[in-house]
């Protein structure tokens, strides 16, 4: 069965952490829509790179998806958590006991900031957790409670993308592990 991942954009996001994401789940054959959390399909990203979406997340916000990935950027999570339909798209997915995956800021500013963690053990960039009273802090690269997956940052966005790959295909490990090899990636498995 073919695997979806949703990656939710919004303008300012951190450009290496979805790109490096995108990446890893297409050539472990995980089908990935990008969905924009703005008006358009085109954003800007935290340092100005264009980059244009698959769809909005207004065309795709009845879809199921396997898993929800959202990276980091400090105006980029501010988007993502002020936009209800954001909220309450992460919110049916994990009624539905799917994948909830953030990497760096969206870990607190997202899921903390809205209550979605429920105490579940999470990691974010340093000093987000103190600032919100949701899910227990790890200090780690890569943590994994359930079906939340969490990441500290741009410097960790292949473990954490590896780690995602690795519970969306569990039947096919041998082939995640390859890929890391393939791409020379040395920090795997973590």
């Amino acid at each position: 069965m073919n695997k979806k991942v949703a990656v939710l954009l919004a303008d300012g996001f951190e450009e290496g952490e979805a790109v490096v994401f995108i990446d890893i789940m297409r050539r472990l054959d995980i089908s990935v829509d990008v969905l924009s959390c703005m008006e358009t399909k085109k954003l800007q990203s935290y340092f100005e790179t264009n980059i244009s979406a698959d769809y909005t997340l207004d065309e795709k916000k009845t879809n199921l998806y396997d898993a929800v990935m959202m990276p980091g950027g400090p105006k980029g999570t501010d988007n993502l958590t002020s936009n209800p339909q954001v909220v309450a798209f992460i919110e049916r997915h994990i009624l539905q006991d799917r994948y909830i995956c953030a990497l760096c800021s969206s870990g607190a500013k997202v899921l903390a900031a809205h209550r979605l963690l429920r105490n579940r053990n999470y990691t974010t960039g340093d000093g987000l957790s103190e600032k919100f009273a949701d899910g227990n802090f790890v200090k780690e690269k890569v943590v994994v409670d359930g079906k939340f997956i969490t990441g500290r940052g741009l410097g960790v966005s292949f473990e954490f993308s590896f780690t995602v790959a690795k519970y969306l295909l569990d039947q096919l490990a041998d082939k995640v592990d390859w890929q890391a090899k393939h791409i020379y990636f040395e920090h795997w498995p973590i």
